[in-house]
């Protein structure tokens, strides 16, 4: 069934999230939440993914719970990625995480800390109505931000009814309006940056260097989307002997490279080669090559033009002695299918074991940190 409103929620705040959903449908919108709304037998990710980029608008139940919740952080990336309307219903006094303040510094929200809830859903519900009333952010003519983020938080208090349309409304309506579309374009600058699932891990502890993500590529693009300096590849001639029994530096380099040539080309086949059966695969945990096809799959619909360039691959003995932990930097340029360029840095980290046939990752992990402007 078609739908306006994502509602994005920890399950420890459900009966709030459910009172939500049933505010917002009696007033006639529309809104998916899970479970309630994911078709059995289909995958729970997929199904998120394809829910909120179908949605118009994306509510966000913000408590203490959520705040530290890493699946309410990967549905927050996926709806800035979309462009969504993001409106935070906040039920509890915290300060949000550095990874959700990234995107929810500008969005609109609604204090709902003081009880009793009913007081507060009226408001939600007109304040929806209104903000579905303007267009959706990515039908803005341009993908790139067009104005400077607020320098303020907003909070909404949306009318009772959706804003007239009459020859000269009223002056607060159009600075409602302007702050609306000023929120919005930033949001165009935020972009699917690598990863399947565009996701931000916890950061890593000081004793197991920071988590390694399913590398990046090196491009497919064509006019390639960004100038890699030549000093940024590098140089295999003069790297220092591995500390691992498992394999060379030199054959870490060249293992971590040729990974992303085949990322970069989009091809699924060879990539999922280097994968072992079962990989301990980001904050999913154990999956098989199955699952992250698809999230593989997905990724490369999404986001086709990608440019990748890898630094120094470090070599450290693993937690078992058949096993070394790679760790490497990869500066990532990628264009998604809106046209939107982002471009940064992703620390990567992955344990490989040496079969049969050659190197397989047994895990895999990484973290973002985005560029605040994607380099031209």
């Amino acid at each position: 069934m078609a739908h306006d409103v994502f509602i994005s929620h920890s399950t420890s705040n459900r009966p709030v999230a459910n009172a939500v959903c049933a505010a917002l449908e009696s007033a006639g919108i529309r809104c998916w939440i899970a479970p309630r709304d994911v078709m059995p037998g289909r995958s729970y990710s997929g199904e998120i993914t394809r829910a909120i980029q179908q949605s118009r608008a994306f509510v966000l139940i913000f408590s203490a719970h959520s705040n530290n919740s890493e699946q309410v952080l990967r549905e927050v990336q996926l709806a800035a990625n979309s462009r969504l309307h993001i409106v935070q219903f906040r039920i509890d006094a915290v300060v949000p995480s550095d990874d959700l303040e990234y995107y929810l510094s500008g969005p609109h929200w609604l204090d709902a800390v003081t009880p009793p809830l009913e007081n507060h859903l009226e408001q939600l519900k007109s304040s929806m109505q209104a903000l579905l009333s303007l267009p959706r952010a990515g039908a803005i003519d341009s993908p790139l931000p067009v104005s400077p983020p607020p320098s303020v938080e907003q909070n909404i208090s949306a009318p009772a009814v959706p804003p007239p349309s009459p020859a000269t409304p009223p002056s607060d309506v159009w600075k409602r309006v302007a702050l609306v579309i000023a929120a919005l374009g930033v949001l165009g600058i935020v972009a699917l940056v690598i990863a399947f699932t565009l996701l931000r891990p916890k950061e890593p502890s000081a004793t197991t260097t920071p988590p390694a993500a399913t590398p990046l590529p090196t491009i497919i693009a064509t006019p390639p989307i960004a100038k890699i300096e030549p000093s940024s590849v590098p140089r295999l001639s003069v790297a220092p002997p591995s500390p691992s029994q498992v394999l060379t530096t030199e054959e870490a380099e060249l293992y971590v490279k040729q990974f992303n040539r085949d990322m970069e080309r989009g091809d699924l086949k060879a990539t999922m080669a280097y994968l072992d059966d079962t990989v301990d695969y980001y904050a999913f945990g154990p999956k098989d090559k199955a699952f992250i096809a698809e999230q593989m799959r997905q990724y490369f619909a999404f986001v086709p033009v990608r440019v990748f360039a890898v630094g120094e691959v470090k070599v450290q003995p693993g937690p078992k002695p058949t096993v070394a932990t790679l760790i490497f930097d990869t500066r990532y340029s990628v264009r998604d299918g809106l046209g939107t360029l982002s471009t940064g840095r992703t620390r990567t980290e992955w344990d490989v074991v040496r079969r049969g046939d050659g190197l397989k990752i047994i895990r895999t992990n990484w973290i973002t940190y985005p560029d605040s402007a994607p380099s031209p």
